[in-house]
C-alpha cells in the first residue's frame, strides 16, 4: 500500500475508528463520508470498494507489524546475562512508537483482525502466520541461551513460546474487547500473566 496522505488518509483512519468500534458490516461508505466530510462518491477515487479500505488496512498492519521488535541478535545477547523478567519483558514487544498516529492505527487494526478472526480468512491467515514468526523468534532466542549454557537444555522451548504467545492473544482479545482506548499494559491482568511466564522461565536460567 502507497503511503497515506490528504483525502485517502482521512478516509483510511476514519475507517479504521469506526471499524474498530462498530464492526465492519454495521460501518457503511456513507458513514465513512460523513464523517469525513466529503461525498460518498469521493471515497471511489481513493479505493474502489470497502473491502479495498479494509485489505488496505491489513497490508498496513502486517507492514508494520514488527517495527518495533527488537532484533534478534540483540535478544540473543541479551539472554547471556539477563534475568528472567528483563527476558519476558524484551520478548513481549508492543505496537508503541515514536509516531502516535502509527500507534493509533496498529492497536485498531489488531482490534478488527480480532473481532474478525472466525470470519474472515484474511484475518485468520494473518493472525497465523504473525503468530507463527514470533513463536520462531522467540524459540530462535531461548535456543541461543541453551546453546551458551543459560539455559537448562531440558527446558522445552516450543512449548514456552507457544505459552508466551498464546497468553499474549489472550491478553489482547480480553483487552480489544473490553476497552475502547486499549493502552498496552492498562490492565492487572497482563501484569499477572507476565509474571507467570517470567517464572516459568526463571525455572530454566542458571
Amino acid at each position: 500500500m502507497k503511503e497515506l496522505s490528504g483525502t485517502k488518509e482521512l478516509i483510511f483512519d476514519t475507517f479504521v475508528e469506526l471499524t474498530s468500534t462498530f464492526g465492519y458490516e454495521n460501518v457503511s461508505m456513507r458513514d465513512i463520508a460523513d464523517k469525513v466530510g466529503i461525498k460518498v462518491a469521493s471515497i471511489y477515487n481513493h479505493f474502489e470498494t470497502k473491502g479495498k479500505i479494509l485489505e488496505s488496512a491489513y497490508d498496513y498492519c502486517f507492514k508494520h507489524q514488527y517495527d518495533n521488535r527488537k532484533p534478534v541478535d540483540s535478544l540473543k545477547k541479551m539472554i547471556e546475562t539477563a534475568n528472567a523478567e528483563e527476558m519476558t519483558q524484551a520478548l513481549v514487544y508492543t505496537f508503541e512508537s515514536e509516531n502516535p498516529k502509527k500507534y493509533v492505527r496498529m492497536v485498531l487494526i489488531t482490534k478488527i483482525i480480532y473481532m474478525r478472526l472466525f470470519q474472515d480468512p484474511v484475518a485468520n491467515n494473518m493472525f497465523a502466520e504473525i503468530n507463527n514468526n514470533n513463536t520462531e523468534y522467540v524459540v530462535s532466542v531461548l535456543k541461543h541461551g541453551i546453546s551458551v549454557g543459560r539455559i537448562d537444555p531440558d527446558f522445552d522451548t516450543e512449548t514456552f513460546s507457544d505459552i508466551l504467545i498464546g497468553a499474549l492473544q489472550v491478553m489482547g482479545i480480553k483487552s480489544f474487547a473490553g476497552t475502547k482506548a486499549y493502552v498496552v499494559n492498562q490492565l492487572d491482568k497482563e501484569k499477572r500473566i507476565l509474571a507467570l511466564v517470567t517464572r516459568l522461565l526463571s525455572t530454566a536460567l542458571k
